[in-house]
């Protein structure tokens, strides 16, 4: 699985516990349209850095800047590739 497939797929775990199935793509926005609440943006996190084998404590402004899943990937994308 890819960078871009793992993002999307953890994304959509998190809003479907909170949200229930609702469609989710690149241009998907984390927070305001789909609602990962602070809690959910934490198990994202924990999510990610357990999928991809790194850790995100450096890299928190970041996600927390991303408005979209795309640049969710982006990000992650820029840090899985340094690891």
């Amino acid at each position: 699985m890819d960078i871009k497939e793992t993002v999307i797929m953890c994304c959509r775990e998190i809003i479907e516990k909170s949200r229930g199935n609702i469609e989710v793509d690149m241009d998907t926005a984390i927070s305001r349209d789909k609602g990962i609440d602070s809690l959910g943006i934490v198990n994202l996190v924990l999510e990610l850095e357990d999928k991809f084998g790194v850790e995100l404590d450096n890299y928190l402004a970041d996600i927390r800047k991303c408005e979209t899943i795309r640049d969710l990937v982006d990000v992650m994308t820029g840090i899985v590739e340094k690891k």
